[in-house]
């Protein structure tokens, strides 16, 4: 007897079809469930989708908390974003405002305008401080950093460039 008639048959080959088309997108990167059902609609039926997902979920493919999480890192490592930025990235992709503000909720902004602003800052001229002032605040600010970390963060880069010499590892004057 051949092989492929002891392997069972699935009734719906539509759905082995779904399945087969999000692992191909997971293989590329983690995504939200929203995500994945927008990428599906239109191929296929929504109980189909609505079955792919279901069975994504219980083996722990597709997982939204994770997912956001995973997000957040992945910017604060290589692309420092702050809170409103990721926030709006996260809604974008289908992520619920619970599971963001979880995601969210231990964020560092301050490191995070640091580690964007020190890069930024140092392509720019120290000549004139509020011409530097004003290019580093926007820019942060285009990053999804506000309020007192963006004014901060200036000045604490601005204060380092002037002088390198007594700026401490974590950025803090020694003679403050």
């Amino acid at each position: 007897m051949a092989l492929s008639s002891k392997l069972p048959k699935d009734p719906d080959p539509s759905y082995t079809k779904a399945k087969n088309a999000a692992l191909r997108l997971l293989t590329y990167r983690s995504r939200s469930e929203k995500e994945i059902e927008r990428r599906l609609q239109g191929r296929f039926t929504d109980d189909v989708i609505q079955r792919t997902l279901e069975s994504l979920k219980n083996q722990g493919l597709v997982d939204d908390a994770a997912f956001a999480q995973q997000w957040r890192e992945q910017r604060e490592r290589f692309r420092p974003r702050g809170p409103a930025l990721i926030k709006q990235e996260l809604r974008k992709l289908g992520v619920d405002r619970e599971v963001i503000q979880d995601a969210l909720s231990e964020f560092d902004s301050a490191a995070g305008a640091y580690k964007a602003g020190s890069k930024y800052a140092a392509k720019l001229s120290v000549e004139d401080g509020t011409a530097f002032r004003r290019k580093l605040g926007g820019f942060l600010q285009r990053r999804g950093f506000g309020g007192e970390v963006l004014g901060q963060t200036v000045e604490r880069i601005w204060r380092e460039l002037l002088d390198p010499l007594h700026s401490g590892v974590d950025g803090e004057s020694q003679y403050d």
